[in-house]
């Protein structure tokens, strides 16, 4: 931990690291109704499927034709775009040992099980040319969560 820093590669890169050193100061303000719709009902079915957005978006741009709601995809894009918010995804053991990070990170076999880290049958397909990790994990990290909360004056107050 001594030696941890946001420029090691690890963690948040480009953009987001751009984002975390230069929060925006002024409270978010979105001035799209089709928009702020999308990114309402995305947040609003948080532990829900990515069906039941679909569905909900079928149904609202059929009882409202001229609507441009974002799809699915595009309104996750557009959340992580104005809060700064993103997960960090890394490689895992499939057997959830070890993460592939760190010490680890050229690991291509767990130090514990000794399971390939990345898919073999694609692997010997391409040549080696295509590494797809068997298992992954999120992480999302706690600044760009608090630098959201406290651009906003009613969630900054809470804190």
């Amino acid at each position: 931990i001594r030696n941890a820093s946001l420029d090691d590669g690890e963690g948040l890169t480009g953009e987001q690291l751009a984002y975390l050193r230069n929060p925006p100061t002024e409270p978010l303000r979105i001035e799209d109704p089709s928009t702020e719709f999308a990114l309402s009902t995305f947040i609003a079915l948080e532990h829900s499927s990515e069906s039941t957005y679909v569905k909900i978006r079928q149904a609202a741009q059929k009882a409202y034709p001229p609507s441009k709601l974002p799809t699915f995809h595009q309104t996750k894009r557009i959340l992580a775009n104005l809060s700064g918010v993103t997960s960090v995804v890394r490689d895992m053991c499939v057997n959830s040992c070890a993460a592939f990070v760190g010490p680890l990170s050229t690991f291509d076999a767990c130090p514990e099980c000794s399971e390939p880290r990345y898919d073999q049958v694609k692997l010997q397909r391409t040549n080696g040319r295509i590494k797809q990790p068997r298992a992954v994990f999120h992480t999302i990290p706690i600044a760009p969560q608090l630098q959201a909360l406290w651009q906003h004056p009613e969630t900054a107050e809470k804190m």
